[in-house]
């Protein structure tokens, strides 16, 4: 019966689902005529260099919802920019809007043409089906021209170089601009240096200091670089060229950006790290700080690898989803060592016990905390003289009883038996006498020695001593020294201490015995 009524439930779930899959898809099919597209332009145009050509397209909303439209994101490559007039937009019923998309060319006409295939996006409002529109596919080209050379440099500062003939053309102006730009380096590197110092020095902390030692130098290089780079516009260089020279510099860009990067992690940040955990309590810092090291100089490999092929134009997605997928396996096959990992996080953010602390194990074992590592705990046997390492899983399953906390003082328990025809109370005062005159005991009202009858035993009145010691570690050796002094008492003033006896009576034995035939 129930399986029948699954079965149908599940039909029915089918039908309505093919239902409504298919009316969503009659929708998205009668929407798509509901924007039209009119070209208000030509799709080819040719452009001079370093100038700019429009592209226009009007979009008509024949609905009577609303629809939102996004477009694509324009392509720019080879030094080609392209850019909309806006990149989303609402038509409302009836509502015809334009839309621009302005191209610019390069700065060197023979780079190659530019072409890019225009798509919208388009939503009903109403029912929120979404379909695609093409408004069409551009080409971009640069028409010939006569290159006139620059004769200043930014367009602002006249060549000085022109007196001589060799340089009185562009080269003497990409010359005089490559020359701006190292004196503009040099300025910050010899001017504006002393003045943030003057700032950095008033700081209480180093750090600024630091860093400014570690970034000076490459911001140096940087702008340099960036000036060279920048000065070849003003040449008539070809577009290949120009792009090795670009790959070039961003390549540099991020050698020196990922160098400022690990100097600033390793002279800096963990410098400052180890010594705030030197003078911080807590051994969370000590444990985690190696770790952030690790994971630091991983990270910043990565993203300097990821750069560098973003830059040479290969796609990095690929290489992260299998780095996803390869930590998905590593961490399947390691699911010990991760449970480990993450209940050392939580034996060093809960703290249920820290480094020096002596604790009692579940298996009776007293050991003292040597060190809390991410993957094991080192303890010592206080006893037996071994060092036990157990994983941070097993520890943190385990019943164990900080005998540390909340201070260092211990309660000494004494469990003596007495004859049944003894004296309870002077027994009992000798007790307290022996704890009382021992120098490691402590005597406050709060933890003054006291002794109970705990229980009536087969063979002996048994009485227990409840006294304190200043520290735990003294506990086995107080508890033998008053063990020993009430023994030696209790036999002077003639009190027993009982051992285990049985008595057994027996009846009639003889009458019971068989006769022996003569």
């Amino acid at each position: 019966m129930k399986t029948r009524l699954l079965t149908s439930i599940m039909l029915v779930t089918a039908v309505l689902s093919m239902l409504a899959l298919s009316m969503m898809t009659g929708n998205v099919q009668a929407a798509e005529g509901d924007i039209n597209i009119s070209p208000m332009d030509e799709y080819s145009k040719s452009v001079d260099v370093e100038n700019s050509v429009t592209y226009r397209w009007g979009l008509y909303n024949s609905n009577n919802t609303d629809h939102m439209v996004f477009l694509s994101d324009p392509s720019e490559e080879y030094g080609w920019t392209a850019e909309y007039s806006e990149t989303y937009f609402m038509l409302q019923p009836g509502e015809f809007h334009t839309v621009e998309l302005t191209v610019t060319s390069p700065s060197s006409w023979d780079y190659p043409d530019h072409s890019i295939q225009v798509t919208a996006q388009v939503t009903d409002l109403s029912t929120q089906a979404i379909w695609t529109k093409e408004l069409g596919s551009t080409t971009t080209t640069i028409s010939g021209g006569t290159y006139i050379p620059p004769t200043k440099a930014f367009n602002v500062i006249d060549n000085y170089f022109a007196a001589f003939e060799p340089l009185d053309n562009e080269y003497g102006v990409f010359l005089l601009t490559v020359l701006i730009w190292t004196a503009v380096g040099l300025a910050i590197f010899f001017l504006l240096d002393p003045i943030v110092k003057y700032f950095t020095k008033k700081t209480e902390t180093e750090i600024d200091d630091q860093i400014l030692a570690i970034v000076k130098g490459p911001v140096f290089y940087l702008i340099a670089a960036y000036g060279l780079v920048s000065s070849l516009e003003v040449l008539n260089l070809s577009w290949t060229v120009v792009s090795t020279i670009e790959r070039i510099y961003g390549l540099l860009l991020i050698v020196l950006v990922s160098w400022m990067s690990f100097k600033i992690f390793q002279d800096v940040l963990l410098i400052w790290g180890k010594k705030y955990a030197e003078e911080s309590e807590t051994t969370m810092d000590d444990v985690a700080l190696p770790l952030f090291e690790k994971v630091g100089m991983i990270v910043i490999f990565m993203i300097a690898i990821i750069a560098a092929l973003n830059l040479f134009g290969i796609d990095p997605t690929m290489l992260v989803a299998g780095m996803g997928i390869m930590g998905l396996v590593i961490a399947f096959a390691a699911q010990d060592t991760l449970g480990n990992f993450i209940s050392g996080m939580f034996l060093l953010t809960d703290r249920p016990f820290k480094v020096g602390d002596l604790v009692l194990m579940e298996n009776g074992d007293y050991c003292r905390v040597e060190k809390i590592g991410m993957r094991s705990t080192k303890l010592y046997n206080t006893f037996d003289h071994d060092v036990i390492i157990l994983p941070n899983s097993k520890i943190a399953n385990e019943k164990v009883i900080n005998l540390t906390e909340p201070d260092n003082k211990m309660k000494v328990k004494v469990t003596i038996g007495v004859d049944y025809n003894t004296d309870i109370q002077k027994a009992k005062q000798i007790m307290l006498d022996v704890a009382n005159k021992h120098t490691d005991v402590i005597n406050t009202e709060d933890r003054d020695p006291f002794v109970r009858l705990v229980d009536f035993g087969d063979s002996s009145i048994n009485l227990k001593l409840y006294t304190w010691v200043y520290h735990l570690d003294d506990q086995w050796r107080v508890g033998g020294e008053i063990r020993e002094e009430i023994f030696e008492l209790f036999k002077k003033e003639g009190i027993d201490i009982p051992f285990p006896q049985r008595v057994v009576h027996m009846q009639g034995y003889g009458d019971n015995m068989p006769s022996k035939s003569g």
